[in-house]
């Protein structure tokens, strides 16, 4: 649980529908909003519920305005994208609408996922109703990379450090759509490793791999170096000499009661235990080292110790 988990609550209280959906025209009816059973795209509400300036009133409240003008981030806009049926996108600005001042882009879509139930013995017999975050990104287009904010794989700007507040937003949206949780399927090893602060793998043997990644790299080196050594394909499993290549799969944060409980079950978290020993991590360092140079990345720690 993060620090802001029970300030938000308090907060999120004392929002109304009113507040979510401030500035929807009065003349709005249902039968404009709701077409064959579905959200109609031309109502312009992300998931059907908030508005655009109903989110702007959200950052006000929960204090991201002033975060945001305090980095130098000012006249923040939304941009509510509906236009596809099943996805909704979301993007927020400060200043003009360019890819200079975009900081945030989220990609959001609730429905039940279908898993392999062949990964997951035990898991309930159905398929939950979640919020699934197809993509989310949050940077900070005026601030630079140095020394104490080294670049990570796939970013073009810093972040802007909001991520535990975001996250907290994602699960009282989730919660106020009466969804059973959230899932995300993250395309890098460090953005996965960023959500197991809450998220877990659907599947135990990912589980696993960040449970020994973790235990035999983490704790001695920076995060920066297995970010990258991971994304260069630098990782070998020393208990038979192959090359680790991380495959990106589904982390979720169980909201609903029988999910928490599988995912929190002895079943669960033995197979974890039993398969985290199939796995012993090591950096190939020669071809990291080569990796870093090719690609113009600093290496900015001694990587002597590793074999």
């Amino acid at each position: 649980m993060t620090r802001y988990r029970k300030e938000f609550r308090k907060i999120a209280k004392k929002l109304t529908l009113a507040d979510i959906q401030c500035g929807i025209s009065d003349d709005l009816s249902l039968e404009s909003l709701v077409t064959f059973g579905r959200v109609s795209p031309t109502s312009n509400l992300l998931l059907g519920v908030f508005s655009q300036q109903g989110i702007l009133k959200i950052l006000e409240v929960f204090g991201f305005i002033k975060l945001l003008e305090d980095m130098g981030l000012r006249n923040i806009d939304i941009v509510i994208d509906t236009s596809d049926p099943h996805t909704n996108r979301l993007y927020a600005y400060s200043g003009s609408h360019c890819s200079e001042n975009n900081i945030c882009e989220l990609i959001l879509k609730q429905g039940p996922l279908h898993f392999k139930k062949g990964e997951l013995p035990g898991f309930p017999n159905r398929n939950p109703n979640l919020l699934q975050i197809e993509w989310l990104l949050l940077q900070n287009p005026k601030a630079k990379f140095n020394r104490e904010r080294l670049p990570l794989p796939g970013q073009s700007y810093p972040g802007l450090g909001l991520g535990d507040r975001v996250m907290e937003l994602l699960i009282l949206m989730t919660r106020r759509l009466r969804l059973e949780g959230m899932i995300n399927k993250p395309n890098f090893f460090h953005t996965a490793f960023m959500f197991t602060r809450e998220f877990v793998f659907t599947n135990p043997n990912n589980q696993a791999i960040l449970h020994a990644m973790s235990r035999d790299l983490l704790f001695d080196y920076s995060f920066y170096t297995v970010a990258w050594a991971t994304y260069f394909n630098c990782i070998l499993n020393t208990n038979d000499k192959t090359p680790f290549l991380w495959k990106p799969d589904y982390l979720i944060l169980p909201l609903n009661k029988d999910l928490i409980k599988y995912f929190r079950s002895k079943e669960y978290q033995r197979t974890v235990q039993d398969l985290t020993k199939k796995y012993h991590f090591c950096i190939d360092v020669e071809k990291f080292t080569k990796s870093m140079k090719k690609n113009n990345l600093g290496i900015y720690e001694d990587l002597s110790g590793l074999r």
